[in-house]
């Protein structure tokens, strides 16, 4: 609805048009527009069709205040406004930010920029080049005596700045830069921010006003830039991701086999390994694809793909570690699948947070689709033994749930558990998926920590923001990022982190994360020195694709230093092979 029964609402709703022909060319369409709402003489509010592409509120300031207390407490807070420094005292951040959130804990992040350009557009088109960012959080409670320590860390293609606590919350942003400022704060009531920017040379921008409140993880947010004459003078991309603590157990005492997974820096499930001096030996899916056009497998393991059964044989074939995806249901249960859409009954396909797990639970287990002799090698049985046949069968159950694998395979099995999460490809459909990542990362963690023991666990996803997540909820299991990079195989991410293997690189160094898990195919050229130069941030290296299916590309990659190496048909390595035991 566009107000318009005042000379403001008239006044505002010229400005959203004048506004958006503007911007037509650039990144703000006029048919993305859909409301302005006049809140009060002294703001605005701008709305777009698309919930994930919401311009943002911002406060027009007029000379005469008026009353409207939320717009009086930020001119208050900001009548006198904060010039850019050109040095400034900065604090490293402490080694508490390696600790997890507390229960009662919330964590913001605001990024600001994508690597690749200016995170400002100016009514005349234009970008600035370079731009100094002021963070404050306003809080209209006088009688709190501080606001949340702000600390903010930079990164790009080329460089990274760790997260730092700078006194007077300046940042420089070049367009190729990716600016995060973050605070913790235990405050449950909605925050209010406020972003001075400043040109390179140190010429006043504006102010761009953000609310952060229970539901602010936003992606691609877009904030008017307001100037001193409180007009709009362009628009600020940012976004915006909430972190909630979550109660966590005291961790389990340490078996004989494996040490505590919090003795070792970065959470090192590597060394614990006590018995591999080469690389991790990691099944793909357990013992490999079977939901595939076959365009890259020619031959597909007779068990089907995430199940116990494929991932129980993976480790009897001699994996140290398997590779599986989890994915969260409409009624919010953990089971293993890999895509974020199934097939139901020839129907179309829905998207799995659409289905409840009693459907899931009553799909019967695959029978096995090999005979003969390939089937008998491929599951370590003889001819006639049919019981553990039976067995097997039992557990080739498409769509387990986590709390069943993870009680019922082998203990020294080690687990790379991928969290899936929707991100959007180019020229690809996004497939619709929990909207809320807190609470269906919650309910993967809550299964766990109920179940997971001592089992050595990687925490693994191509989303940066899942990742981020990850590691702030929790310290017992160590998190990596997920690349694939550029390439023709697959459609490129439009996120420039998993576009760009160097900015993903130290995007992992900022946030703190233990590893990456590098397509294949970004390492036929110079695997050695790639690896090298990732190992040289402190990082752990797992390397996935197709071309780890060639023997000869195992070889090289084990040759180079890699840390993991996750292939299918495992089977077919010559690894030694271990007793049936139970997980009991």
């Amino acid at each position: 609805m566009i107000y318009q029964s005042t000379a403001n609402g008239i006044q505002c709703n010229r400005l959203l048009r004048s506004l958006a022909e503007r911007l037509k060319s650039k990144r703000v369409q006029m048919s993305m527009l859909s409301s302005l709402q006049v809140c009060s003489p002294q703001s605005l509010q701008i709305h777009t069709h698309r919930e994930t592409s919401v311009l943002g509120e911002g406060i027009l300031l007029p000379r005469h205040y008026g009353t409207c207390s939320r717009s009086h407490s930020i001119v208050a807070h900001h009548e006198q406004k904060v010039t850019p420094q050109s040095e400034g005292t900065t604090q490293p951040w402490p080694e508490a930010r390696r600790e997890k959130l507390r229960p009662d804990e919330r964590q913001f992040s605001v990024r600001i920029g994508n690597g690749v350009q200016s995170p400002a557009l100016l009514l005349d088109g234009s970008e600035p080049e370079s731009l100094t960012i002021h963070f404050n959080i306003i809080d209209d409670n006088k009688d709190r005596p501080e606001s949340p320590d702000i600390h903010v860390s930079t990164y790009s293609r080329d460089s990274v700045a760790p997260y730092t606590s700078v006194t007077e919350r300046g940042a420089s942003h070049n367009p190729a830069d990716i600016v995060n400022f973050m605070f913790r704060t235990q405050l449950q009531e909605d925050l209010k921010c406020c972003l001075g920017l400043y040109f390179g040379n140190g010429a006043y921008l504006g102010r761009a006003f953000l609310s952060l409140d229970h539901s602010a993880s936003m992606e691609d947010a877009k904030l008017p830039i307001i100037n001193d004459t409180h007009t709009i003078v362009g628009i600020l991309n940012c976004s915006v991701v909430e972190i909630k603590g979550i109660p966590t157990p005291e961790e389990p005492t340490p078996s004989p086999l494996h040490s505590s997974p919090s003795t070792a820096h970065h959470n090192d499930v590597i060394s614990r390994f006590s018995d591999v001096t080469s690389p991790l030996e990691v099944g793909h899916r357990g013992c490999g694809v079977t939901e595939t056009d076959k365009q890259l497998f020619t031959e597909l393991p007779c068990l089907a793909e995430n199940t116990v059964a494929s991932l129980t044989m993976a480790h009897r074939h001699g994996a140290h570690m398997v590779e599986t995806d989890v994915v969260v249901t409409q009624d919010l249960k953990a089971v293993l699948h890999h895509d974020l859409e199934i097939e139901l009954s020839g129907r179309r396909k829905v998207p799995i947070c659409h289905v409840a797990s009693n459907v899931l639970e009553n799909i019967p287990p695959l029978p096995l689709s090999v005979d003969g002799e390939a089937m008998r090698k491929q599951l370590l049985i003889t001819e006639h033994d049919t019981e553990a046949l039976e067995h097997i069968e039992s557990q080739n159950k498409m769509f387990p749930y986590l709390s069943d694998m993870l009680t019922n395979l082998p203990p020294s099995l080690g687990l790379m558990l991928e969290v899936k999460a929707n991100l959007p490809e180019e020229g690809v459909d996004s497939v619709k998926y929990h909207n809320d990542r807190n609470a269906y990362i919650d309910v993967i963690l809550k299964e766990m920590f109920t179940h997971a023991a001592n089992r050595n666990i990687i925490l693994c996803s191509f989303c940066p923001t899942t990742c981020s997540i990850l590691r702030n909820k929790q310290d017992r299991w160590p998190v990596y990022i997920i690349l694939q990079g550029s390439t023709e195989t697959y459609p490129d991410y439009l996120d420039h982190r998993l576009r760009c293997l160097p900015t993903a690189v130290n995007f992992a160094t900022s946030e703190d994360l233990h590893g990456v898990s590098l397509f294949s195919g970004l390492l036929r050229d110079t695997p050695k020195e790639t690896l090298d130069w990732i190992k040289s941030r402190g990082l752990k290296t797992f390397v996935w694709g197709y071309h780890n299916c060639q023997q000869k590309f195992r070889d090289q990659m084990r040759q180079s230093g890699v840390n993991g190496l996750i292939y299918d048909r495992i089977y077919e390595e010559n690894l030694p092979k271990r007793p049936n035991t139970s997980s009991k």
